[in-house]
């Protein structure tokens, strides 16, 4: 079974129906316990909606001015939507309940899943160019849309501290504490979802 939220209405439903959804999303993570730290933060994609609904509204009038405006703010929501998009998959660790409560709609159940991409390699750490900044590399997944990077103390592995979401195959961790140990790890995100985290890392910041 696929557990993952859909995300192809992002580009098909009208302007009217998007701001519907993307209400019930951020109502759904709203003081969600399942969903502690949104990644971006609630507040943001809020604004970013009331945006695009008073876009939406301005270019009933008419105009290709406000026709141009309005397209940009919906672009600019349906960005923060991929990205809350990821955040939850990852946090809702393939449950199912978990992810309902999310208001992002799921794909069918009867769908057959795509190949997890590979567990990432060759995980290193290394000291910034600035004090309190740790950089991480990985080997390159086939497959991968993005990596999911954390961060936590050696101390308390089990707390994380950041979660952040790239591209690349590489990330620079920056406020961090000098003399602290940390601990980072990052999965592979593809088609089909994350694969495991690799084998963590541990680092002192200078």
């Amino acid at each position: 079974m696929i557990v993952k939220p859909y995300i192809t209405f992002l580009s098909r439903v009208s302007d009217a129906e998007l701001i519907s959804i993307v209400n019930g999303i951020v109502s759904g993570l709203k003081d969600n316990p399942h969903f502690p730290t949104p990644t971006p933060a609630l507040p943001v994609v809020a604004a970013a909606l009331d945006e695009f609904a008073q876009a939406l509204s301005d270019a009933a009038q008419g105009g290709i001015t406000f026709t141009a405006l309005k397209n940009a703010k919906r672009q600019a929501l349906v960005t923060l939507m991929r990205q809350l998009a990821i955040y939850v998959e990852v946090t809702c660790q393939g449950n199912m309940a978990v992810l309902l409560s999310s208001g992002f709609p799921t794909h069918k159940p009867e769908r057959a899943p795509s190949r997890l991409p590979a567990v990432p390699e060759n995980l290193r750490v290394t000291l910034g160019a600035r004090t309190g900044e740790l950089n991480a590399v990985v080997a390159s997944v086939a497959g991968a849309a993005c990596y999911n990077w954390q961060l936590s103390t050696a101390a308390e592995p089990d707390v994380v501290l950041q979660l952040v979401h790239t591209t690349a195959a590489r990330n620079t961790f920056t406020g961090l504490t000098p003399g602290v140990v940390y601990r980072a790890t990052v999965n592979a995100f593809g088609s089909a979802g994350p694969s495991d985290w690799a084998s963590p890392v541990l680092q002192m910041v200078v």
